[in-house]
């Protein structure tokens, strides 16, 4: 047995469009009701319910940021280029001074002496090898090893226990390995005196 669908008639079909246009209506009155324009703020936001797949690209402009609202923090790294160096401004004060650091090693030190008498013989001595006694107040005192890089110090005085003489001491070197003594009286006369010698290396 065939059975046949009824159309539904103009009228029925006009009649349906304005129900829903009707309900449309009523629909979009109800949420402008519920939330009238500008009435959403910040207070009204759940946190962190905006995030980053609602919002726009490039709807957040920089119209739209409040200045100096950014940190450097916000950024990721390397996003925010650097800026030109500024001028060097004043040096500071100085600070206080660190502590002491530790002891550096020893160092060496060479100690050559001699003791002569006036008539240019060696009384004691350590490192020398020879005394010479060339003229009148004139003494040569050769020691092992080279001496030309050392200090020499030289001063009158007694061998024998006798008292010290009174005058004048002059040295230098003389040779690689030689120092060079002159004795003098107290008016500069080249005179025979007894002398000690030490040599620093």
């Amino acid at each position: 047995m065939r059975r046949y669908i009824r159309r539904p008639s103009a009228a029925l079909v006009v009649a349906c469009l304005a129900l829903l246009v009707a309900l449309g209506g009523t629909s979009v009155a109800a949420v402008s009701q519920l939330v009238p324009r500008n009435s959403v703020g910040t207070p009204q936001l759940r946190t962190n319910a905006v995030t980053t797949p609602k919002i726009r690209n490039n709807a957040i402009v920089s119209a739209k940021v409040r200045n100096r609202s950014l940190l450097a923090i916000d950024f990721a790294q390397g996003q925010i280029p650097q800026g030109p160096q500024g001028e060097v401004g004043p040096a500071g004060a100085q600070g206080p001074a660190g502590p002491a650091g530790p002891a550096g090693p020893a160092g060496t030190v060479t100690r050559l002496t001699a003791v002569v008498s006036a008539t240019g013989a060696i009384v004691r001595s350590q490192g020398t090898t020879s005394a010479n006694h060339p003229g009148t107040g004139s003494f040569e005192v050769v020691f092992n090893q080279d001496v030309t890089a050392c200090t020499y110090v030289a001063a009158l005085g007694s061998t024998s226990g006798s008292p010290l003489p009174i005058g004048q001491v002059a040295v230098g070197s003389v040779g690689t390995n030689g120092v060079l003594v002159r004795t003098r009286d107290s008016a500069g006369t080249l005179m025979d005196h007894p002398f000690h010698l030490i040599v620093v290396c």
